[in-house]
């Protein structure tokens, strides 16, 4: 492994694979390295993204699509529900095809892959793995969640109990659901300070999980989602389990010297929803943007543009979800009740076709009393 690569991606994830097929579309030697034989693998995602999201950043292939999304079903903490028609809004994925071709995407760029290599520290050059040294002029960490490579860095990746959700899910066979409806619970019975969710794939395929914040409970999240398929389910057959952790908080830097963190390594995981795929792709994009800058003008400190375009894109708009987040943890369920009243009243039977957040604020703050000090909150510069 002497030969020396402009760029060396670690983790092989929507956002590494994004970031080394944009920096070798830009003519830069690059090198993606999965520490797992196979890409895609293990899963640890509910599969749900925006078609806007997706299809900013790749030309959608129908062989990633497990489902198309055509509204959502929501349930109080009471049982009560209501759908909301949002027709052709996002996708369930196949994310083990969906990570396999955006990696081969890459390859086809231009861009050397080696699967079943696992990064073991930064060198003086590059990325010593555990078949060799990888000699490389940047280094993008894309390695997930505690990313080894930030720490490696120098960035403070340290995580708490109090910095994220914990989530467990099933891959579900045999089941009864409404195609292209995806349905969320909440309730401090049924997900403390988080939410229960059922993703259709089609054919009795779903997946099925609840994540919940940890500090406001001492069971797990297994025990939450097995409470959810009691109620929920007449039937199912149980086809996989995936168990993962889910940060709350992103990381205070994600750029030093040589080294850029994208994607859930960075913690760039919607506030609100948990989702990471689409955040994946953009920081994906943005790093291997500005590392291919920083390499065509021989300057390291071109790296700093990747933050700054991150936080120009999503900086204001995280801002805003994480006070959305805070207040939400903080509903008591009969204020959650008040909630799914409003949506009721504004929402069901009547499709659309955008979300205005602010607006919706702001009806939710003139809707009840109750809600008023929480709506300046969040209405707060």
């Amino acid at each position: 492994m002497s030969e020396i690569y402009d760029i060396v991606v670690v983790g092989a994830g929507p956002a590494g694979s994004i970031a080394a097929l944009t920096a070798a579309q830009k003519g830069c030697k690059t090198i993606l390295i999965e520490e797992h034989p196979e890409i895609g693998t293990p899963l640890n995602c509910g599969e749900g993204i925006s078609r806007e999201w997706l299809s900013e950043f790749v030309t959608i292939k129908s062989s990633w699509i497990a489902s198309t999304i055509d509204g959502a079903r929501f349930y109080s903490p009471s049982g009560r529900s209501f759908k909301v028609s949002y027709p052709n809004v996002g996708y369930v994925l196949e994310r083990k095809v969906f990570d396999r071709d955006l990696a081969s995407l890459a390859a086809n760029a231009g861009c050397e892959i080696r699967v079943g290599t696992m990064a073991i520290g930064i060198t003086e050059n590059g990325i010593q793995t555990n078949r060799g040294e990888v000699k490389a002029k940047i280094i993008i960490g894309a390695d997930g969640i505690g990313s080894r490579v930030a720490r490696w860095a120098g960035i403070d990746a340290r995580i708490g109990r109090k910095d994220l959700w914990a989530a467990y899910e099933y891959l579900l066979g045999g089941v009864d659901v409404t195609p292209g409806e995806v349905e969320f619970m909440t309730g401090k019975e049924v997900a403390p300070g988080g939410y229960g969710w059922v993703f259709p794939k089609g054919d009795g395929l779903a997946n099925v999980g609840v994540g919940v914040y940890p500090p406001c409970t001492k069971k797990s999240p297994k025990f939450f989602v097995e409470k959810l398929l009691k109620w929920r389910f007449k039937k199912y057959s149980i086809l996989s389990i995936y168990k993962s952790i889910i940060p709350s908080k992103v990381l205070k830097s994600l750029v030093k010297d040589n080294v850029c963190i994208v994607g859930d390594a960075a913690r760039l995981v919607d506030p609100i929803s948990g989702g990471g795929i689409g955040n994946a792709l953009l920081s994906g994009k943005l790093a291997g943007k500005a590392c291919a800058n920083a390499i065509k003008n021989n300057d390291m400190s071109k790296l700093k543009q990747y933050e700054k375009e991150w936080l120009k894109e999503e900086g204001k708009n995280f801002r805003f979800k994480f006070k959305v987040r805070d207040v939400f943890m903080k509903l008591k369920d009969s204020e959650l009740e008040l909630l799914f009243d409003f949506g009721v009243k504004n929402f069901e039977g009547k499709p659309i076709t955008e979300i205005n957040e602010l607006e919706i604020i702001k009806n939710i703050v003139t809707f009840s009393p109750k809600f008023l000090k929480l709506g300046l909150h969040l209405l707060k510069p």
